[in-house]
């Protein structure tokens, strides 16, 4: 994991406290995380920010820079408000603002600007943490950012992958996916695409994959693995008997992996009939968005044309589709 600190070298604390969790120098490139020390520097605000947005996740802690009375103290400054909104939205976009006590916690929590909140004491200025259980902790926070929304991290190679063992899971037949080239990913990417199917709620489709296939793969047990999740985040469910019903007509927003499974294996129910699909579509004026699902089942699940009523549609508002699968799980 590359992490790439970013404080005010000026201030004695925090350079002492950076240098105790700087387990080793970041690589070259752009860095998995960016642990922002102090959040009043606009410089280094800016150039986290300017990471943030090439695909580094951030991670803040303010040093007590963020309690009330600090904040107070800053509205009796020029150009305060507008100062206020851009440290706001700053705070907003970290995965984890980490708290250096319970008070500071509270103090963040009454602030409002950021729900994910850890509290990791500073051996810098406490004897009741070591310094090594303080890296320790910080550590984990970091590898809990990095297992949440992992299909943003996933290769192109990963996602293939998820696609070809949808399909042998679904059937439960490797000769449905015979066509397809063997992909090898290692262990992280492995992690990502489990993890992933955990919080989609579609484990078990890609266990059963995993085994129809033959594949040795590491054993990750996701359910113990913390990971954040988006404050309104409901595990993705379908009702066993209205398969068709929720997936094509509710459209209310996000989109799961789940609901594209069990359509998929839907239209493979040997009594779903295409004419009485399409006029109950007609019906309801669902035809277009029946046909954009199709389009996303062909992607992601390799639906085969032989199981689509009707011809997939790839237009706007199938974009949009696309954008709410793949935000589902966005902080």
């Amino acid at each position: 994991m590359n992490v790439l600190h970013l404080y005010p070298e000026t201030d004695p604390l925090i350079a002492k406290h950076v240098a105790m969790l700087k387990v080793q120098e970041p690589a070259a490139g752009t860095p998995d995380i960016v642990h922002v020390h102090g959040c009043w520097n606009y410089n280094v605000v800016r150039e986290a920010e300017r990471l943030h947005r090439q695909g580094a996740r951030m991670v803040l802690t303010p040093h007590d820079a963020l309690e009330p009375w600090v904040i107070n103290e800053r509205r009796l400054q020029e150009k305060f408000s507008k100062t206020l909104l851009w440290q706001r939205r700053f705070v907003s976009h970290c995965y984890a603002v980490i708290a250096q006590g319970s008070v500071e916690a509270d103090a963040l929590t009454s602030l409002g600007w950021n729900p994910r909140i850890e509290t990791i004491r500073n051996a810098v200025i406490t004897s009741t943490i070591t310094p090594d259980e303080m890296v320790r902790q910080t550590q984990a926070v970091y590898q809990k950012v990095m297992d949440s929304n992992t299909l943003e991290l996933m290769d192109d190679a990963t996602l293939q992958l998820m696609v070809t063992l949808l399909k042998a899971g679904m059937t439960g037949d490797r000769r449905w996916v015979a066509d397809r080239p063997r992909i090898d990913v290692d262990e992280t990417e492995w992690r990502r695409l489990l993890l992933y199917a955990d919080h989609e709620n579609i484990r078990d489709i890609i266990d059963n994959g995993v085994d129809a296939l033959g594949i040795i793969r590491p054993d990750v047990h996701t359910a113990s693995i913390a990971s954040y999740l988006p404050t309104d985040y409901q595990r993705p469910s379908v009702k066993a008997n209205d398969v068709l019903g929720i997936t094509i007509e509710t459209r209310r927003p996000p989109l799961t992996m789940l609901h594209l499974v069990e359509l998929d294996k839907a239209l493979h129910r040997p009594d779903v009939e295409d004419d009485s699909i399409g006029d109950a579509l007609a019906a309801k004026r669902l035809t277009k968005h029946f046909r954009r699902l199709l389009q996303l089942l062909s992607e992601q699940t390799a639906l085969d044309e032989g199981f689509m009523p009707l011809t997939p549609l790839d237009d706007r508002l199938t974009e949009r589709l696309r954008n709410q699968l793949a935000n589902h799980l966005k902080i």
